[in-house]
């Protein structure tokens, strides 16, 4: 979902005349997710298996290596079973015009099309950061940066000491955010699976994420920052500057990707969390186990401040609200929350780039707005998801 990943690509690969992108080899394994949910016959298992392993052997052959990250022997699989997935699934469209029902083709379109779309949206983004970089030269990393210290420590830099540089746990912790599309196609498969079974759920989950990461990136426009290691360099994490010691102007800071605020890789993980309701328990607490995971990582890694974590909260809720369908927009729960949604993000953006002295006067005014912003947010959400739950479910006979 985040492209911040082309920021760790570069600190964490060893030299290679090829790189497999861990983020667009976990995008792939949830494109073969997709098509393990589609319940395909034997034969095509088969076919993907043989594909996946001929197309590794063959690249492994022309280009050498994978990379030279952690994990990258069983992570550079998933791109491989991914890409063989689709090719077994356009050739099923392609033969099935005359031997299958139509029912069975539109089965095997809509899997394919379900499988294609995260990876081409992750193409079309890793294509046009350079375009972002190249418009806008300056970034606004020095008002997060304030902010967070205004909370009377520095999060990101704080965290960034648990993991030194090159250790297993930097690594691991690395993978914990690259996962993040595959943890989306999961959640994506099995809303397909439960509208097969005849159950909708209250939220069309591909038209919320591919919002969110549309318009997400457009506000990478709007407020660009890269995030505290890239911005500070060596400074980062033992080392950072005080609010003393900086001018809080737009700062230049070349060949970073601008998309820090909001952090669509909290983003993600938030909406993972609320539109998993369905599952069982052990696996809500799982995503929210993945929520707080990406909360560590996103600041451990120095790819994000505090604060836009906080801002993606109510940035989230609005594609959340907008997109509960089940709900009638007409009802006051659904309408307020995305109005509200919306002034809180806009709120925060505008106080981070004119309002910053207002947070630089004590630390509880810091911390009381995160407090209200998060919270308030949640009720909402909490709100918004029981009535679509109570409008999906019939009431029983004679209740």
């Amino acid at each position: 979902m985040d492209v911040g990943i082309s920021k760790l690509v570069a600190g964490f690969m060893m030299p290679s005349t090829f790189v497999l992108n861990p983020t667009f080899s976990f995008t792939l394994l949830g494109t073969f997710v997709i098509f393990l949910w589609s319940r395909p016959a034997r034969s095509a298992w088969l076919a993907v298996f043989i594909l996946a392993v001929g197309l590794r052997a063959a690249c492994a052959r022309l280009m050498g290596s994978f990379g030279g990250y952690y994990g990258v022997w069983w992570i550079s699989w998933g791109a491989f079973l991914g890409i063989a997935s689709l090719m077994v699934l356009a050739a099923q469209t392609a033969l099935s015009r005359d031997r299958l029902r139509n029912s069975e083709r539109r089965s095997h379109r809509k899997t394919f099309y379900a499988g294609a779309v995260f990876p081409l949206c992750s193409l079309l983004i890793g294509y046009t950061v350079p375009l972002m970089i190249l418009l806008r030269h300056r970034t606004y990393d020095a008002f997060l940066l304030a902010f967070d210290g205004s909370l009377g420590f520095q999060p990101s830099f704080v965290l960034g000491r648990f993991l030194p540089a090159g250790s297993k746990l930097w690594s691991l912790t690395a993978i914990a955010y690259y996962v993040l599309p595959l943890v989306v196609c999961i959640l994506y498969a099995s809303h397909l699976a439960s509208e097969r079974a005849g159950d909708r759920q209250p939220v069309p989950i591909l038209a919320l994420f591919l919002s969110l990461i549309l318009v997400g990136f457009l506000q990478y426009g709007i407020y660009p920052a890269v995030g505290p290691r890239p911005a500070f360099g060596d400074l980062y994490p033992w080392n950072p500057p005080s609010l003393a010691s900086i001018a809080i102007q737009p700062m230049t800071v070349p060949d970073a990707p601008r998309n820090c605020m909001p952090s669509l890789h909290m983003a993600g993980a938030l909406a993972i969390w609320w539109n998993s309701r369905f599952w069982p328990q052990w696996a809500r607490l799982l995503t929210f186990f993945f929520v707080c995971v990406t909360i560590f990582s996103t600041l451990a890694l120095g790819e994000h401040y505090l604060v836009d974590l906080v801002v993606a909260v109510p940035f989230t809720l609005i594609f959340q609200a907008a997109w509960t369908v089940s709900v009638p927009i007409a009802d006051s729960v659904r309408r307020s929350t995305v109005v509200v949604a919306t002034i809180l993000t806009a709120g925060w953006f505008g106080m981070l780039r004119y309002g910053l002295r207002l947070f630089l006067i004590s630390p509880a005014v810091s911390w009381g707005l995160i407090f209200i912003t998060v919270a308030y947010c949640l009720v909402l959400e909490n709100r918004l998801s029981a009535a679509a739950r109570t409008i999906s479910t019939p009431p029983r006979p004679g209740s």
